[in-house]
């Protein structure tokens, strides 16, 4: 264990001597200053549990270094205690007031002297440990993707994080302070008593379905889950809430065998919170509120937030045994339910071939059009492009690229946002290309007229706001580059540049970059990266033919 640090700041250097032998001895690491200077720097370097301060001594001017201490951010919280050559109370009264946490006779017992010296070391102690639970509660609370509150069991809100207020639609934190849990929060009131007799009576709750109110007065439902926690002598200390597997036993392990998250939380209602929280109840419930999507599907987890929306990982709590997971894509706004709408219908014409996403269900919540799609689970192909790609393996995945986007060319459908991080590969190597947020159905010899699409996989036609299928070759010609040279053909971190770079610069030829691809392939790609788009592949279709023509063992080996 480390020991507890002393400085002693003191102009006679024999006293400061003195002083020293009889903390070393109580086992303190001391360090000594003699001059305001030094005790100031020293006060700063060694962060001390506590200050002896000579405020009488001979030439130091020891109530102005105490202003100092208290004025300065680093050390305003050092405890002080001020040393008296002889006792004078407006000395010790003016120190007291400026700060200091005690006082003390220099000619005191080495005894005593320890005695109020551990006191404060102790104080100090507690205070550090209390600083650190409060940091690390903070960071669990606001780093939580959940909505999360701690309540008392009179049913007021003690603490809550910014997802819940989101969620809940009110305006600040403490606006939903001052709410009644069961009148204000719950659509039905008795649900509240519901959920606190079953919790009670069983030890725990598990996804338990539950109403509530936001504040417009809008149902919003919500998963609850969570255990009992007992104090040492069983008493029911609060409740802490989590979102655990249907296979998992109800009990819960012993507290040295529970993740770290869990052993901090169980900590941290049972001893902690009722002493670093300024309310003085003594029942604390830490709860996870999972809200639900259309009464049914849970969320999970964020897997993404953008302009558009969030999209989460989400189950269907009306399956049974242990359930899928899927992709919930939520607009922003209900501005954007048309373009969600279309997405959708897009996804379902694509439906059928084995590298197209498809769409589960389109449900509604509180008026904005949500897809749950089918979870895609494996690396993207950026992550993929991170690590070396064998040859066999960069031509199964580029095939089976080029066939959706053929698919969706044949339907006259242009994806607009082909990229590596929407093109995911699952365990059993099956290609799904992602995102048809973007994506647009063309009619004949339509072009987009709307600049769309990720910057360094844009086509020049792309930047100038049409779009067109051939826009999509340009894109497979940028990812076929990338795979096959671990580089972009086009890119700069400033998006003015890159795009006078895309529009008027010729790519590097990639044999230039990585000498073992083969000159036919190295044409293929440099034909997809032709500025004027007419002289480019007209489709992926002619793409994915020439392809095979040049190569018939592609991807076969």
């Amino acid at each position: 264990m480390a020991k507890r640090r002393a400085l002693i700041i003191d102009s006679q250097e024999q006293d400061a001597q003195n002083l020293k032998e009889a903390l070393e001895d109580g086992g303190y690491q001391v360090a000594v200053a003699f001059n305001s200077h030094d005790g100031l720097r020293l006060a700063q370097d060694l962060f001390p549990e506590v200050v002896l301060l000579a405020i009488q001594s001979p030439g130091l001017n020891g109530l102005q270094i105490l202003r100092d201490l208290k004025k300065r951010g680093t050390t305003k919280d050092l405890l002080v205690l001020i040393l008296l050559e002889k006792f004078d109370e407006e000395y010790a009264a003016q120190g007291l007031q400026m700060g200091a946490a005690d006082y003390l006779l220099k000619a005191a017992s080495q005894d005593l002297l320890l005695r109020r010296v551990g006191v404060l070391a102790r104080i100090r102690h507690q205070d550090r440990q209390r600083r650190d639970v409060i940091s690390r509660y903070k960071g669990f609370f606001d780093g939580e993707q959940h909505g999360l509150f701690l309540s008392s069991r009179e049913g007021r809100f003690l603490d809550v994080n910014q997802n819940l207020i989101r969620l809940l639609g009110y305006g600040d934190r403490n606006e939903l302070l001052e709410i009644d849990i069961e009148n204000d929060l719950y659509f039905d009131p008795q649900d509240r008593q519901h959920f606190r007799e079953i919790i009670e009576s069983q030890g725990y709750v598990e996804n338990l379905k539950v109403n509530f109110k936001r504040k417009d007065g809008e149902k919003i439902s919500m998963l609850l889950s969570g255990r009992v926690v007992r104090d040492e002598k069983g008493d029911i200390a609060g409740y802490e809430g989590y979102n655990v597997e249907v296979s998992e036993h109800p009990e819960a392990a012993p507290l040295e065998e529970q993740p770290e998250e869990r052993r901090f939380l169980g900590r941290l209602l049972k001893h902690l919170v009722p002493k670093i929280l300024p309310y003085g109840a003594d029942f604390f419930s830490l709860m996870k509120m999972t809200e639900l999507i259309a009464e049914r599907y849970e969320k999970v987890e964020r897997l993404g937030l953008g302009s558009f929306g969030e999209v989460w990982k989400v189950r269907d709590i009306e399956r049974e045994g242990r359930a899928p997971y899927y992709v919930a894509k939520i607009p922003t706004s209900k501005k954007l339910n048309n373009r969600f709408r279309k997405e959708a219908a897009i996804c379902r014409r694509l439906e059928g071939h084995p590298n197209s996403t498809k769409i589960i269900d389109v449900v509604e919540e509180r008026g904005r059009v949500v897809l749950i799609q089918e979870f895609v689970e494996g690396p993207t192909l950026r992550e993929l492009l991170e690590g070396p790609l064998e040859k066999n393996r960069k031509e199964k995945i580029l095939l089976q690229l080029v066939d959706i986007v053929t698919h969706a060319h044949k339907h006259r459908i242009v994806h607009r946002d082909i990229k590596p991080e929407n093109i995911v590969v699952r365990r059993d190597s099956v290609v799904k290309l992602l995102d048809y947020g973007v994506a647009k159905e063309l009619k004949e010899k339509d072009i987009s007229s709307t600049m769309v699409g990720s910057r360094p996989f844009m086509a020049p036609e792309q930047i100038s706001g049409e779009s067109q299928i051939a826009s999509d070759v340009w894109a497979l010609g940028i990812v076929m580059y990338a795979i096959y040279t671990g580089y972009l053909p086009f890119y700069h971190d400033n998006e003015k540049i890159l795009m006078d770079l895309i529009l008027t610069m010729e790519p590097r030829p990639p044999r230039e970059v990585e000498p073992d691809i083969p000159v036919e392939l190295e044409r293929i790609i440099l034909k997809c990266l032709k500025k004027d788009p007419k002289e480019r592949f007209a489709d992926a279709g002619i793409l994915k033919a020439t392809i095979r023509e040049t190569f018939p063992q592609f991807g076969n080996s």
